[in-house]
């Protein structure tokens, strides 16, 4: 199988807007279920983090790549660096996320482990290619042109490889009345 098939093989399981839609689902979800441990509501503390209890675990489906994400991020997430990721702190990152795409670091936090793994790991080895602004984030709509672009260059091979291939020639005998062709057929020689 060449590059281009390769390319468009993988692609096709790949769907840029549902790889951030569940990250950004994934760590919103992480996010509710992690807080809902504070007594007063007001958000998501270090020690909810650190101290995970079982009952949590359960209810992460035992998908720590969220709460990874949320530690190992947390200063930068808790913008007004009160020691808690408010609910509101959390929303603009994931709108951020979603209108600039996703760092390769990103990705590998949080989209491992998640179902259809196999598509992060495709975006990851394709990110370059991906990229194409090379803003150093992958966007939906850059997974679908390459996607699309990916598509586009197997059915050019595809097409190029049939189209030389599939040739043949008629050799007739001088002597022959029959027409050639089909068409040789419909305009008689005047």
């Amino acid at each position: 199988m060449c590059d281009i098939e390769k390319e468009v093989t993988v692609m096709a399981k790949l769907s840029g807007s549902s790889l951030i839609s569940s990250a950004v689902s994934g760590l919103t979800n992480s996010y509710g279920i992690l807080s809902s441990q504070n007594a007063d509501g007001k958000g998501l503390r270090i020690s909810n983090l650190t101290n995970i209890s079982q009952t949590v675990l359960t209810q992460l489906n035992g998908n720590t790549s969220f709460v990874s994400y949320l530690t190992s991020n947390f200063g930068s997430l808790d913008k007004n660096a009160d020691g808690i990721i408010s609910a509101d702190e959390l929303t603009k990152a994931t709108n951020t996320m979603q209108t600039q795409g996703l760092t390769r670091e990103e990705i590998s936090n949080l989209c491992n482990g998640m179902s259809g793994s196999d598509t992060y790991q495709t975006v990851l080895e394709y990110f370059d290619k991906i990229d194409a602004n090379h803003d150093g984030r992958v966007t939906d709509a850059e997974i679908r042109a390459f996607q699309y672009t990916s598509q586009r260059q197997k059915l050019d091979t595809q097409f190029n490889s049939v189209r030389s291939s599939r040739m043949s020639l008629y050799y007739a005998n001088e002597n022959e009345s029959a027409p050639t062709s089909i068409v040789d057929g419909f305009y008689p020689d005047v």
